[in-house]
């Protein structure tokens, strides 16, 4: 059973960066000036693949009614950009990188829906993602969300459509509730975007080394959302909830 938890505030930040880009380039650099949440000084892996000691791959279609927040249908929206296909993950020196697949390509721009049976004429506006850990193997403390609870620390990717993605964790969340956490840092995206069917990020592990400790196997869990302007979940996916190892 999904937790019933309020959950938009992990996924749609108000902190986005304002301006626009071109696309990021394939080799993990910056190659078109596309802005992002920060861009660290260290070179990214020659073989970023080869970084991943965990893909987990997921189903497409298979979109699920969000637990607040979404349309009145009498089926879940399926949502290509949004609906999560893989996630891979690894660590690489001082480095945590995350990748997510999606069945469709992410919007440049605002995506307008035509109105079908009982799906109104609305404007999908943007999208995010968030893997949430447990990092001290307690459901007694963190905060709850989709797939697990228990979460100390959660890492997302969003973007409101023609705004460049904001990529970001939070962690500490001393009262339960996600909305209302002790720390923040800022994560940076490498390849992918707004433009391809893929992102690529990576978090600098000492700026809440407490929250990922390291020779550590940590529950994980998520999900994957797209906002239009009538509903907030108007297409909502979780990923499936499994376990990671935190290499030393």
């Amino acid at each position: 059973m999904h937790a019933a938890f309020k959950l938009p505030a992990i996924i749609f930040c108000t902190s986005l960066i304002f301006g626009c880009g071109g696309g990021s380039g394939g080799d993990g650099t910056d190659s078109d000036s596309y802005l992002n949440s920060v861009v660290f000084s260290d070179p990214w892996p020659d073989d970023i693949n080869a970084v991943y000691s965990l893909t987990s791959v997921e189903s497409s279609g298979d979109s699920e009614i969000a637990p607040g927040g979404a349309p009145p249908y009498s089926e879940p929206i399926d949502y290509p950009p949004a609906d999560l296909i893989a996630l891979s993950m690894g660590i690489d020196g001082d480095y945590l990188y995350i990748r997510f697949d999606f069945a469709g390509v992410i919007p440049t721009s605002d995506n307008p829906v035509v109105a079908t049976g009982e799906v109104e004429a609305q404007t999908v506006t943007g999208q995010g993602i968030s893997v949430n850990f447990n990092s001290d193997n307690d459901l007694g403390t963190g905060a709850g969300g989709e797939g697990i609870d228990g979460i100390d620390i959660f890492f997302a990717f969003s973007l409101e459509y023609g705004i460049p993605p904001f990529v970001y964790t939070n962690y500490g969340f001393p009262d339960g509730d996600i909305h209302h956490h002790l720390g923040h840092a800022d994560g940076e995206l490498g390849e992918g975007g707004p433009g391809y069917d893929y992102a690529v990020l990576r978090f600098l592990i000492p700026e809440f080394a407490d929250y990922l400790p390291r020779g550590e196997t940590l529950d994980f869990g998520g999900w994957s959302e797209a906002e239009s302007d009538l509903y907030h979940h108007y297409a909502f996916d979780p990923m499936q909830a499994s376990n990671f190892y935190v290499q030393p």
